[in-house]
């Protein structure tokens, strides 16, 4: 774990409030529990929800929007 101050320099990049609204989420819901514990129980966010599906299971249904970035390539 990265000392205190430093993830608080890193999250605070982020300028969202500590009463803001926050859903973390990755590709399985491991790396985003430990965001959420980050967020909740280190640096004191307080709206902080972690999807816990995450990518596995929103990219399984179709009909759910999603966005690429702009270093993503497809083959349409």
């Amino acid at each position: 774990m990265k000392p205190l101050e430093a993830l608080d320099s890193i999250y605070g990049q982020l300028q969202v409030g500590k009463e803001d609204p926050i859903i973390v989420y990755c590709h399985s819901g491991v790396r985003s529990a430990h965001t959420t514990f980050v967020l909740t129980q280190l640096l004191n966010y307080n709206n902080v929800k972690n999807y816990d599906g995450s990518w596995t299971e929103w990219s399984y249904y179709s009909d759910l929007p999603f966005e690429l970035d702009h270093l993503t390539q497809t083959n349409n």
